[in-house]
């Protein structure tokens, strides 16, 4: 297992190699380039601009820029931010445990719904129960997570004001447990709620294939307690084609992390992210989108030996 993990390892080398060299020239061909956001300045004018290129490396051939950006952020050193002036990682940095509150917290939470829900839905198939869930379900992916965060901060926040606007802590106080719970109840619903449709389908369906196997017709013909049927024996097995769409849905939940920290004010990486963005401030991008390429590869990496560890039967050699 050490073996893999270290090989898998070395092969996604080559992998973030290819994405930080895609996304800097991706970032260089769009229109305005990097020091776009100087072009309207009052005072501007052409001598200081490029004094500015020349500041941040910027009048050197493109290839000479990334391998000059490379080494550097090898070293943890991803530039400056355009707008602030600081190191962009630090600035990413600042806001990483505000969006990996919001982001683990939806993560267990859609988990644990998902098994949840998605048995409960295979245990009575084809039932009322089953064909509400499933409609529901269907609901929950098509819908549109800035919609229907937009209607939940007006209906909860606006109308009835059960819960705060936005923001990690109400203005004046201090922040506190019970404080920081209070105002993740919106955002972390709204970012779940998606995993908790899509999930628990594939849980659904995992189940259903294992209760029709032989072994759990088996299982009821020796008399085993249906509770032990389910949970000891069917869900394991169940387990093994879930865990991978699961662990990639974990990794892929900063995309509802955007727009779910911009609609309620949450002062973590996805706001960051989009008001970088807006102000195009390449730094800031390339440390984010660099973060969740590496992210990404590890949940990989992750699934595999997650599947090892529920299947004896895989072997990695």
């Amino acid at each position: 297992m050490f073996s893999f993990i270290i090989r898998r390892l070395l092969q996604s080398i080559p992998v973030l190699l290819g994405i930080s060299l895609l996304l800097f020239f991706m970032m260089h061909a769009i229109p305005g380039g990097p020091l776009a956001m100087y072009d309207h300045e009052p005072g501007m004018t052409k001598e200081l601009l490029a004094q500015l290129k020349a500041n941040f490396g910027l009048n050197k051939p493109l290839w000479v820029q990334y391998l000059n950006w490379l080494g550097g952020a090898l070293q943890g050193n991803f530039g400056y931010s355009f707008s602030y002036g600081v190191p962009a990682l630090q600035m990413v940095l600042q806001r990483m445990p505000a969006t990996l509150e919001l982001m683990l917290s939806s993560f267990v939470i859609a988990v644990i719904l998902s098994f949840v829900i998605g048995v409960f839905s295979a245990l009575r198939q084809y039932s009322i129960w089953d064909y509400l869930l499933t409609i529901l379900s269907y609901i929950g992916v098509a819908m549109p997570t800035f919609w229907l965060g937009l209607m939940v901060l007006v209906l909860f926040a606006v109308k009835l004001q059960w819960f705060p606007v936005g923001g990690m802590s109400s203005p004046g106080q201090a922040l506190t447990l019970g404080n920081l719970i209070w105002h993740a109840v919106l955002p972390v619903s709204i970012l779940a709620l998606y995993l908790v449709a899509h999930e628990s389908r594939y849980v659904r369906s995992s189940m259903l294939e294992v209760l029709g196997a032989d072994y759990i017709r088996t299982a009821r013909s020796k008399g085993l307690f249906p509770s032990v049927i389910t949970w000891k024996h069917a869900l394991k097995n169940a387990l093994l084609p879930v865990i991978t769409v699961m662990v990639m849905d974990g990794a892929y939940l900063f995309g509802g992390a955007l727009v779910t920290e911009t609609i309620f004010s949450w002062p973590g990486m996805g706001r960051l992210f989009i008001q970088a963005i807006t102000q195009d401030d390449y730094p800031v991008i390339m440390v984010v989108i660099s973060l969740l390429s590496v992210i990404i590869v590890l949940a990989n990496i992750l699934a595999d030996v997650l599947y090892a560890v529920l299947d004896p039967r895989v072997k990695y050699d």
